[in-house]
């Protein structure tokens, strides 16, 4: 079974573990390695979305930047820490982060330097919001219900383009819970067929990989992706690595052995890790 994971999070962003309490969990399973990929969330217009209101009454608002310069010196630190705590370990830490991809003017080129101060060892693409305004505004997933109908099928499928762009983009070690927005009520798993195979072309086409997440199983009763999108994405021949997006220490693992079970019955032999 598999004996790692690169897709966790710390206190640093939205976890309830501190980083020591996440790498001796991982060393405590036997692990060979972690990567811990806390949230990297920078949109220029963040404090303008509906949603920040709401955001600003938890107690995570420091994850949400308006410009990466607002998220450089605490990403600088966290990595420092991250990489003084890997000495004391007979494990291999990376230091990454799960970056939530938008492709406004001048985003991409403000992350490039963003990625080099900070000196990320790897970053995964795990979009988490509905774009509006052909992408000049975004929404937060429980706030779905403020869009009407057609407004919210035009944001998915926005999303979904959003997701296209961030696997042609190279800039991901792999792409992340697909199609996380599944768990928006009004989500309907018959549609957007085109949208998903245009993803998998993506993905196939950049050779990114992507994962098989147990976050679902936890929140929503099943895997990210969905069987049928998780099918078309073994017969493309896309790496598949499994994740468990874990926010708690009881949480790295969680499902690994039902995870692996499930792409040997569906033939799945490509799978993506470091070298």
């Amino acid at each position: 079974m598999q004996k790692f994971s690169y897709h966790t999070h710390t206190d640093f962003s939205d976890g309830h573990n501190t980083p020591e309490e996440m790498l001796q969990q991982a060393a405590d399973l036997g692990w060979e390695e972690i990567g811990i990929s806390d949230h990297l969330i920078v949109h220029k217009n963040i404090r303008q979305s509906f949603s920040w209101p709401r955001w600003e009454r938890t107690d995570k608002i420091e994850i949400f930047h308006a410009d990466f310069s607002e998220a450089t010196d605490g990403f600088c630190r966290h990595a420092d820490h991250l990489r003084k705590l890997a000495r004391r370990y007979n494990l291999k830490v990376r230091v990454g982060a799960e970056v939530d991809f938008f492709d406004y003017d001048g985003w991409a080129e403000e992350f490039a330097a963003f990625r080099h101060r900070v000196g990320l060892d790897y970053c995964i693409s795990g979009n988490h919001f509905l774009p509006l305004n052909n992408g000049k505004q975004i929404l937060d997933a429980k706030d779905s219900a403020m869009l009407d109908q057609n407004a919210l099928q035009a944001a998915l499928r926005l999303h979904f383009a959003t997701v296209t762009a961030a696997a042609c983009s190279g800039m991901f070690a792999f792409i992340a819970h697909l199609d996380y927005l599944r768990k928006i009520p009004q989500w309907a798993e018959q549609t957007f067929a085109a949208e998903k195979t245009a993803v998998t072309a993506a993905l196939a086409k950049s050779a990114v990989g992507t994962e098989l997440s147990s976050k679902g199983i936890r929140k929503q009763g099943y895997f990210y992706p969905e069987e049928n999108w998780l099918k078309q994405i073994i017969e493309a021949d896309i790496p598949l690595v499994i994740s468990d997006d874990a926010h708690r220490i009881e949480e790295l693992g969680f499902e690994f052995d039902k995870a692996e079970a499930l792409l040997q019955q569906l033939g799945c032999h490509k799978r993506w890790r470091f070298k």
